[in-house]
């Protein structure tokens, strides 16, 4: 069963601004932040007296948000808060300084053996083998199911803490909350009055799980990443006068280095990141679950991400959205506060050594609408809607009550409280010293009135519950609520630009569609561009994953994350030139330039440069372009647009950002959604299975011995080292080389091996070979051989012999170069619309393999206008890459402003 992504709706939107009134009556403040406006306000966000900003709090919402983040503020284990009972709570503080002797005890070993093998299955897999074995060898004691995994809890330590909930997922009944009889919000009683039984939700305590891992030597290795990674980024910085060269990672951004340096974060800490989502489990009943999720960043990139190692932290059941998010965040963020404070304690396997670790937050992720939830803030539709809470102002229509962030002034626009004049797209910096001061205003509100327009005028609904934890144990607030480059770059542009292609955006009645130059995609052009994009698959290859389908008959039947970004930043440079006209096509391929590099895991800081002033030039052109400073056109001016301004600086600030996109989440979400098997509770189930997740996970940790045994290298392959590896299949016998090939061959050895070509006499030429179908790259990529690929139709095959190389050549591959990409088109989309013909024979070279970096896609194609001045039958290609492998420079630089 499948969970279905919850859409980005302004309803689920905690903080739109909805008041009934006019906003031009609502704004009567000035449109700047409001820390000028604020009696014995502080200036800076530097260790803010929150307790002063409790007393001053009026309103009793923002009192009870006050009290969550007091009540984490005094966190500790030996509170009733803390959910742990006496035997958890003992194996915390004193954790096992051995391993468990596994290897001593044969039936336990054969019942996880077991167990473990009929995790996919039904309970009736692990109770038959169980018998069968019984049957045969009576003397041996295997344990039950329900003993086997009430073991699996013992041996790790990784349990649920349950609490009660509201029976609507209005509230759960923790904090300020847990003495209550009845939800605050729908009066519902906690406790059924005929059964005496409540609604549970539960929460997996981090402690544990984190002290397991610590529990097998190599588990407790890998850890060492992210000191290793640490003392090589402080090296390079010694070396290159404080300048990164490349970003790779979390640790190469500013704000954990400042942490480092300042000594909040040492190396026996351990950094988490926070991720949360909403899903519906079933698409035409209401069926709302939240889940949010630990991700160890201290784990190699290649490893953290997996779903081994991703933590299950807490379920939110439904049917409904929860109305107060904080107390169902309370428990497992109340774990982690407690543990920031009183420390926790980890043997370490590897060196048998007990130490301390202050666990740090290092971010919290989530879309926009459940961002809105986790900061606080009014979310993409208010004055201040930046989810980077920038100081930048919206502006809206006459009576509206959504804000945009049309930062060029529209002509003859004069509403009261944001008809300020143009801001620059080109600005380098932001600061959030206004945070506080802000939030200090906003509590201080006497009454409901005044909250609206304060919320208003500051951009903050309520105080966030992260505020609670120790300052020093997560980046500032709100510093540690990052970007989300996945949604971003998928369905929040294509929900822009795609309507305004097709002519469906939303519009005024004096601006008809029929008078837009770009809504070109209409009628039977939008049905041919889909038919095109459908075609393409055959030749994407298969480590491209999930090739987008025909945009025109499914765009409205749940288009992918995947399909968005393959379409629009592979195959819609292509495919919209000739059709999309200028200079809306030039214009659209600066976004596809700079969001290529973006997406990158390793971004050089050239490159960086480079994508920042693509993105504020895409930014500002677009509101030349289609909005065009009309008042009718402000909505045009989403945030989607206005987040790209903030992409590049935030790498600097927190590493790439696809280190920290909700991609992990939705994977999550889909495993878990998969294991779901009784559909008449699956809230509950969906829990069960999430706990049951960390503790085999955790299991596996602490014995690797369980993993299945798999081998890198299958059976009949060759290992070439440096991870390049030929697969099968392979010639049974030699053959001799055709005249092409032995050709390219006789140059190779002449430009690199000249003393070889005495050998080969004209009774040995052409030499005989042996040919390999299959070629693994040490990306993990399949590149695959003409021979095999070519004898099946191209509609049965996902082709994936087309190769991007480099480097030094020393073993060897014959390989078909295509001619170099035209260059006026090259140029005109900014490096994106790659153009090549294909000569096959005619055009063969001898390489190395270990030049071969990535599988691409060459996909055929004439865009129109483009003729074959040299009249031969050679067909043109374009080329696409996966999205997030580094991108390939060809020819000159001819981006420009």
């Amino acid at each position: 069963m499948a969970l279905l992504e919850e859409p980005d709706t302004a309803d689920s939107d905690p903080g739109c601004v909805d008041d009934p009134e006019p906003a031009e009556d609502v704004d009567a403040q000035p449109c700047e932040p409001r820390a000028s406006n604020l009696e014995n306000a502080r200036s800076d966000d530097s260790d803010p007296n929150l307790e002063e900003f409790f007393g001053i709090t009026c309103l009793a919402e923002l009192r009870m948000s006050n009290e969550f983040i007091r009540e984490l503020q005094t966190a500790s284990f030996n509170s009733r808060h803390s959910g742990l009972n006496s035997e958890a709570l003992n194996l915390l503080k004193n954790p096992q300084t051995a391993r468990f002797a596994m290897e001593s005890q044969p039936d336990l070993r054969l019942a996880f053996d077991i167990f473990l093998a009929s995790l996919k299955g039904s309970t009736d897999i692990y109770n038959t083998t169980r018998e069968s074995i019984m049957r045969r060898h009576p003397e041996d004691s295997i344990p039950t199911y329900n003993q086997i995994k009430k073991i699996l809890a013992e041996i790790t330590g990784v349990g649920s803490v349950v609490h009660p909930m509201c029976r609507n997922s209005c509230i759960a009944f923790t904090g300020p909350f847990i003495d209550l009889d009845h939800c605050p919000k729908c009066n519902e009683p906690k406790f059924c009055p005929i059964s005496g039984q409540c609604h549970e939700f539960h929460t997996m305590p981090i402690g544990p799980i984190i002290q397991a891992l610590w529990r097998d030597p190599q588990s407790a290795r890998r850890f060492n990443y992210r000191r290793t990674k640490t003392r090589e980024i402080i090296d390079e910085l010694r070396r290159n006068n404080g300048n990164i060269l490349v970003y790779e990672d979390f640790f190469h951004g500013r704000d954990y280095l400042e942490n480092v340096r300042s000594g909040n974060i040492t190396d026996n800490d351990v950094i988490l990141m926070f991720s949360i989502d909403g899903a519906q489990l079933y698409a035409h009943k209401a069926s709302d679950c939240w889940i949010y999720i630990w991700v160890i960043l201290d784990f190699c990139p290649e490893e953290r991400y997996k779903k081994d190692f991703v933590i299950p932290g807490g379920f939110i059941p439904g049917p409904k959205k929860p109305k107060n998010l904080d107390s169902f965040l309370f428990p497992g963020l109340y774990h982690l506060a407690a543990l920031q404070k009183e420390g926790l304690t980890i043997w370490n396997a590897a060196d048998d050594r007990t130490f301390k670790s202050q666990l740090f937050l290092g971010l919290n992720t989530a879309d926009g609408p459940a961002m809105a939830y986790l900061n606080s803030l009014v979310g993409h539709h208010g004055k201040f809607g930046c989810r980077l809470y920038c100081p930048t102002p919206g502006r809206h229509k006459t009576n509206g009550t959504h804000y945009y962030p049309a930062l060029l002034k529209p002509i003859g626009y004069t509403m009261a409280g944001c008809d300020h004049s143009d801001l620059s797209h080109f600005s380098t910096s932001i600061s959030h010293d206004h945070y506080f001061p802000n939030l200090r205003f906003l509590l201080a509100s006497p009454n409901d009135t005044q909250y609206k327009k304060r919320r208003l005028e500051t951009g903050i609904v309520k105080p966030t519950i992260f505020l609670g934890l120790p300052a020093c144990s997560t980046l500032k607030i709100p510093r540690c609520f990052g970007s989300d480059i996945m949604h971003l770059s998928t369905f929040n542009l294509s929900d822009l630009f795609l309507p305004l292609w097709r002519g469906l955006f939303d519009h005024d009645r004096l601006d008809p569609p029929s008078e837009w130059p770009w809504a070109v995609l209409r009628g039977k052009v939008w049905e041919a561009h889909g038919i095109a994009i459908a075609a393409a698959t055959p030749y994407l290859p298969g480590s491209f994953d999930c090739p987008p389908r025909n945009i025109a008959e499914k765009i409205s039947s749940g288009y992918k994350a995947w399909e968005w970004l393959l379409y629009l930043y592979g195959l819609a440079p292509a495919l919209l030139f000739g059709i999309l006209p200028e200079p809306y096509y030039s214009h659209f391929c600066k976004l596809v330039r700079a969001m290529r590099i973006i997406q990158q895991y390793h971004i050089s800081s050239s490159d960086l440069t480079l994508a920042d002033q693509l993105f504020r030039s895409f930014a500002y052109e677009f509101e030349i372009l289609y909005y065009q400073r009309r008042k009718d056109r402000i909505h045009f001016c989403r945030q989607s647009v206005h987040a790209l301004l903030h992409l590049a600086s935030e790498v600097t600030r927190i590493g790439p950002p696809i280190c920290s996109s909700q991609w992990t989440m939705e994977r999550t979400i889909g495993n878990l959604g998969e294991e779901i098997r009784q559909p008449s509770n699956p809230f509950a189930n969906l829990s069960q299975r999430g706990l049951l997740h960390c503790q085999v996970n955790t299991f596996l940790s602490m014995f690797p011995s369980f993993r299945p045994s798999k081998s890198d290298i299958p059976r009949g392959a060759l290992d070439l080292g440096g991870g390049y590896i030929l697969l099968r299949a392979q010639d049974r016998y030699s053959r001799l080389m055709k005249e092409a090939e032995a050709t390219a061959f006789r140059t190779y050895l002449q430009h690199h091996h000249r003393h070889s070509l005495a050998q080969f006499g004209s009774d040995n030429w052409p030499p005989k070979i042996v040919r390999w179908a299959r070629l693994r790259l040490p990306n993990g990529q399949i590149a695959r051989s003409r021979w095999k690929e070519a004898l099946k139709p191209v509609n049965k095959i996902r082709v994936s012999r087309n190769c991007r190389i480099n480097g030094t050549l020393f073993t060897l591959a014959v390989i078909s170069i295509y001619s170099s990409p035209l260059p006026e088109l090259l140029s005109q989309s900014h490096g994106t619309f790659t153009l090549c013909k294909y000569s096959g024979d005619g055009n063969l070279i001898v390489i190395n393999v270990t030049c071969i970096r990535a599988v691409v896609a060459m996909i055929p194609h004439t865009p129109p206008g483009i003729v074959d001045t040299v009249g031969t039958e050679d067909k043109y290609y374009y080329l696409v890459e996966r999205p997030g492998l580094d991108v390939t420079y060809l020819g000159d630089d001819h981006d420009t402003m």
